[in-house]
């Protein structure tokens, strides 16, 4: 059988085993190098709903003209510049909005923009303590989360890695704008609370994923059971008050979900077990609303289908690659189980959008899991 064959009839079972399972709780998602943009959803919304997924982080061109699904450029993605000096406004990605209202999703009912905002190009310049630039970036926030909400989207995909700069890093920042710690942890809480308000008004029912939260800062305080860092000393200092502000002031039909990126080479069930309890017991000592995150905050894993990159990604004799088909399904149910709803697949090389690279037995590992009760 031809290649294109494989997959149509790989897809075609995809789709069966999907139908089984879709109507629980618990969700698969995308995100990585080939997200897709949103003129790709509008000419092909219908074949992404043969995966056996539930959703996909999308993200948004600044210019419709330039490609940017899976080339790996970010200066043309609203996601990634949210956080620079241009303000841009909601009629500009009109075009946007009417691609993804153009999907009639019945099956990808978990679809999120990508919003990165700790990036060398964009934030350039930035401090806490700048309301001017603060003024802006609120502004574009705005943007991103009516295009999520005027485009049926379900939340916001939010990357707050640091790419070539620190936000998060007190001891960073505090070199650019002198200040107290205490002073920073005010205003990173501040900040993320502005953005949330503003969120509530727009987008009430919004879920949010941050794909580190407070797990990410937990692991940098307390790296064994024998060292232990003061928050302030660590680089991602101020994530968790960031995130403070953004759940105190979130409405009460948001989600909040710390999608713990830690995860990708998570190999037994023993380690998701174990990051479950990092997130809803451990990492909630630091935070300044303990009560507010003990309610509200939710856990999700990620895993990265070919761990390790181009080097290690094998589309012939699968047995090099870091999970095996029959390992990443039994790794993909533990996650689920574990999770409060969300797992999302992490990929490079392998592509969905449209499948390449990706062996038909990672789509059946897939459509498996997301059949078994």
């Amino acid at each position: 059988m031809k290649r294109a064959h494989r997959i149509i009839a790989c897809i075609a079972l995809c789709t069966i085993c999907w139908q089984a399972g879709a109507d629980r709780g618990k969700k698969v998602i995308t995100y990585g190098w080939n997200a897709p943009d949103t003129a790709f959803v509008r000419s092909h919304w219908r074949e992404m709903e043969k995966l056996p997924l539930d959703g996909a982080s999308i993200v948004v061109a600044i210019d419709p003209g330039r490609p940017t699904s899976g080339n790996g450029a970010s200066e043309n993605l609203l996601g990634w510049n949210l956080f620079g000096q241009k303000k841009f406004a909601v009629r500009d990605f009109a075009g946007a909005i009417a691609d993804l209202k153009s999907a009639k999703w019945r099956r990808f009912t978990d679809n999120f923009m990508v919003a990165v905002i700790s990036s060398s190009a964009q934030d350039q310049g930035l401090t806490w303590f700048d309301d001017l630039r603060w003024k802006a970036i609120l502004n574009n926030w705005q943007v991103m989360v009516s295009i999520a909400k005027q485009g049926g989207c379900k939340g916001i995909l939010l990357d707050p890695e640091h790419y070539g700069f620190k936000l998060f890093s007190f001891i960073e920042q505090q070199q650019r704008y002198p200040g107290s710690f205490e002073g920073y942890v005010a205003k990173a809480r501040q900040r993320g609370r502005d953005l949330m308000a503003a969120t509530r008004r727009i987008f009430p029912d919004i879920t949010i994923m941050t794909l580190h939260g407070y797990g990410l800062a937990w692991s940098r305080v307390r790296p064994s059971l024998f060292q232990r860092k003061s928050l302030a000393q660590v680089d991602y200092s101020l994530l968790p008050a960031f995130l403070d502000g953004m759940i105190e002031a979130a409405s009460p039909q948001a989600v909040i979900v710390d999608g713990y990126e830690n995860a990708y080479e998570f190999k037994s069930r023993s380690h998701f077990v174990s990051a479950r309890d990092t997130v809803k017991r451990q990492a909630k000592s630091l935070s300044r609303v303990p009560s507010t995150y003990a309610k509200r905050l939710q856990i999700g894993f990620g895993l990265w289908l070919d761990y390790g990159g181009a080097k290690r990604w094998d589309i012939t004799d699968l047995t090099k690659n870091y999970f095996s088909p029959d390992e990443f399904a039994r790794v993909l149910k533990a996650a689920l189980e574990e999770s409060d709803r969300y797992v999302w697949i992490y990929t490079q090389t392998p592509r969905f959008f449209p499948p390449s690279n990706l062996p038909d037995a990672y789509l059946k590992a897939i459509a498996e899991v997301r059949r078994s009760p």
